[in-house]
């Protein structure tokens, strides 16, 4: 027996409706031919990496997510944090090409596998296999155990009905975002392995949307807002999971969570989006004026966008040598568009003082034109609406 998907509420309702005509805007910004698309999937990958591993407590940068997620190993130490965060983007990255082939199942020895990459980094904790002990999880200061997983003897059984009703799932009719849910907390409470299970949870949760073919899926997939609320995350699943595996219980609460997750992360992006279309056309500005080579665009865009841009950042997304990419971000300092920092194999470049000065403005527009995105079931509660005109952009 597992968690079953309860009956929706009528907010339940009320707020998968508004994140689908979110998601429905958010297709028809990806359509049109921006150059940016895929410097915003780069990013939102390296967000939800950041964000998903910090629930851990395997804490890295921004700029270092994305230089991991981006293959620049020389721009971050090779440690077990490097380790870590590596094995969870290169997991989340064979989901994805699994996902497109139609009718792929995740069964036992695909999970195993993706298990063994996010942790193989310590093999201590039996990466690629079932636990073979009990296994608590406690309260932040690891005196209160808060919850305790099903009996080992009791995950392979467990496991193979949780691969059968992922498999069930495929084309069931059962909206994606629903189904992510529910794979993401089945497995959470299983627990079925040594450690790990937090992170694999939240990857099969993204890997239901890919499968159900939700083309913005790398952009709504909410480990990193999971990230900035760890701790009402892990609240949530405490009073769900009710100390022991009971899969009997309501998860009524949970499916509100994470409904709110994706709403607010749905108008996350839809913010970021509007910002990178004007980030785009002021680039488009630069080039036409002569101030800086068409293929720099990605780069500024990405400059442009607060994220850093080393020597391997430019010559990936510029598809040039190293050689030729120095000479061509000094060009852009020399013109005045880009500011050097460090030295050596720490260079980095960010925007000048202009640019710097013209992102605060845009910045500053968006936040006028976007609010920050509130629990949308606590504005149907006071009557408010849950999709604002200002969600197209």
């Amino acid at each position: 027996m597992l968690f079953a998907l309860p009956e929706l509420s009528e907010a339940d309702a009320q707020v998968l409706a508004a994140i689908d005509e979110m998601r429905q805007a958010l297709r028809f910004s990806l359509s049109r031919p921006r150059r940016w698309r895929g410097t915003l999937r780069r990013q939102s990958l390296a967000r939800a990496v950041r964000g998903s591993n910090s629930i851990e407590g395997i804490e890295v940068t921004d700029d270092e997510a994305l230089a991991i997620v981006s293959g620049e190993s020389d721009q971050v130490s090779i440690d077990p944090t490097w380790l870590a965060v590596k094995g969870y983007s290169d997991a989340m990255t064979y989901l994805h090409a699994v996902a497109r082939r139609p009718g792929a199942p995740l069964d036992e020895s695909t999970l195993l596998a993706l298990h063994f990459m996010v942790q193989s980094y310590d093999l201590d904790r039996r990466p690629g296999e079932y636990r073979r002990g009990e296994i608590f999880v406690r309260d932040d200061d690891a005196r209160e155990v808060v919850y305790a997983g099903p009996e080992p003897a009791d995950v392979p059984g467990l496991m193979a009905e949780y691969t059968q009703d992922l498999a069930r799932l495929a084309g069931s009719g059962v909206h994606p975002l629903l189904q992510g849910a529910m794979a993401h907390l089945n497995l959470v409470m299983i627990h079925p392995f040594a450690d790990g299970n937090g992170r694999m949870a939240r990857i099969v949760q993204s890997f239901m949307l890919y499968r159900e073919q939700v083309d913005e899926a790398e952009l709504v997939s909410i480990e990193e807002h999971l990230g900035r609320s760890a701790q009402a995350y892990y609240d949530v699943l405490a009073r769900v999971g009710g100390g022991q595996w009971s899969p009997q219980r309501d998860a009524s609460e949970w499916i509100e969570f994470v409904l709110a997750a994706h709403y607010r992360q749905v108008r996350t992006v839809q913010r970021r989006i509007w910002v990178l279309d004007r980030i785009a056309e002021k680039v488009d500005e630069l080039v036409d004026a002569g101030h800086m080579p068409a293929r720099s665009s990605a780069a500024m865009e990405l400059a442009l966008s607060g994220w850093r841009i080393r020597n391997a950042t430019y010559r990936d997304l510029a598809e040039v040598s190293a050689n030729v990419a120095s000479r061509e971000l000094n060009a852009l300092v020399d013109a005045g568009l880009l500011k050097r920092h460090g030295q050596k194999r720490g260079t980095w470049y960010s925007p000048a003082d202009d640019l710097a000065a013209w992102i605060d403005g845009v910045q500053a527009q968006a936040a006028a034109r976007f609010e920050e995105a509130e629990d949308p079931y606590r504005m149907l509660r006071r009557g408010g609406r849950l999709v604002p005109a200002s969600a197209a952009s």
